[in-house]
């Protein structure tokens, strides 16, 4: 993904990485904003209104007033009011974070968070990171970075305060998913490089099963995938599983091409108010039309839930694990100038049969849930044992 500054069509994703924020946004053609008269002239007294209060306080506040500082929490609070957590303001530290992380690696803790209303959960860990040498675990809630509370800031804010150089500190307040009180904990960012995928060959019967593991929706999933699969299938695998848990999602184009290697055709459509009907299809070419198993989870968002929908409803793969996220909107970041920018949401985006799965998620064929008491991996046995009776 290249800069704001030029036009690139992907997903906004509903998780961030610790550090480094992978986003995509979906950005028309065009950058100017065409109002009518009626909307131009509503925008323009609001504007008026900010103006003139600001005016007020400048001459006649008791002691001297921020205007920018003043000028940012406006704006924050009327995005607020729109109660939808994608909708904010990126201030130039928050939007520089988008584009760091395209250079596949950067400065951090190395896990993965959700946004909730209890603040950060760490969807994941990356093996070796400083967050996994702290203890740091999945269903761990964030609570706090330096004392500043996530509950009610953007998660790219959040973000940004937890970024930061190599060898410098950062203290986090950590509710354990275990319970307990918040504990806080003192960690040492350093640079985290990461892989888009994870490949092995399981056995299901006595039968080779390609097992492909993708991170997240980057720049190179797509490719990543196709060579695993290409690879696994030199070695004899009959057939394969996708595991998508804990993917938090990506660049849309990438969701489209990774439905490619196992399915063709209409993967996805996105419709809004300002954007109309676009549906997006594949044409492969397949990598593979051997047996297929989804692994998903509720922490499986956005690009997953595309890919998911789509092998789902065109009957290509059996999904398995449990309900997924719920992420089903599309996001827009438009720059404002000075480096900061306004992410919006613009759309909604439907399964090939129409489904429109934001806040509702997308219930697997085959319901799992993985026990985390034991170290057995229940839902990827389930998905072996799917497999030993399509072989």
């Amino acid at each position: 993904m290249r800069a704001l500054r030029t036009i690139v069509v992907v997903l906004f994703v509903a998780l961030g990485f610790l550090g480094g924020y992978f986003v995509g946004w979906y950005l028309h053609g065009e950058n100017v904003v065409r109002l009518s008269a009626g909307e131009a002239d509503a925008a323009k007294k609001a504007g008026d209104l900010q103006q003139r209060v600001i005016e007020e306080l400048q001459g006649r506040y008791y002691k001297p007033v921020d205007v920018d500082k003043l000028s940012q929490s406006g704006v924050r609070g009327s995005l607020k009011s729109l109660n939808d957590p994608y909708t904010v303001y990126l201030s130039p530290n928050e939007t520089r974070a988008f584009e760091e992380k395209q250079s596949g690696q950067y400065s951090g803790i190395g896990a993965a968070l959700e946004k909730t209303k209890q603040g950060l959960v760490i969807t994941s860990v990356f093996a070796g990171s400083p967050a996994a040498k702290a203890g740091l675990k999945p269903g761990d809630v964030i609570v706090t970075v330096d004392g500043q509370p996530t509950a009610d800031a953007a998660i790219e804010a959040s973000i940004a305060r937890i970024k930061g150089d190599e060898g410098t500190h950062v203290k986090l307040g950590i509710k354990p998913k275990a319970g307990g009180p918040v504990k806080t904990m003192d960690i040492v960012r350093r640079r985290i490089e990461y892989p888009e995928t994870r490949r092995t060959m399981q056995r299901a019967g006595g039968a080779k099963v390609g097992y492909v593991q993708l991170y997240e929706f980057g720049g190179l999933a797509s490719r990543d995938v196709r060579r695993d699969v290409r690879a696994l299938t030199a070695r004899g695998a009959q057939s394969f599983i996708l595991d998508l848990r804990y993917n938090p999602g990506g660049l849309l184009s990438q969701a489209v091409d990774v439905t490619g290697i196992f399915e063709t055709g209409v993967v996805t459509s996105t419709k809004g108010l300002h954007s109309p009907l676009e549906v997006l299809e594949t044409n492969g070419p397949v990598g593979t039309e051997k047996p297929l198993v989804l692994l998903v989870n509720g922490y499986s968002a956005s690009a997953s839930e595309i890919v998911t929908g789509a092998l789902k409803d065109h009957q290509r793969a059996e999904v398995i694990g449990t309900r997924t996220f719920g992420k089903g909107l599309v996001q827009s970041v438009v720059p404002l100038g000075n480096g900061a920018a306004l992410k919006l949401t613009i759309a909604v985006y439907l399964t090939p049969n129409g489904t429109d799965i934001n806040k509702k998620g997308i219930v697997p064929d085959i319901v799992v849930r993985d026990d985390p008491k034991t170290k057995k991996d229940e839902q990827l046995q389930a998905a072996l044992k799917y497999l030993t009776g399509q072989m």
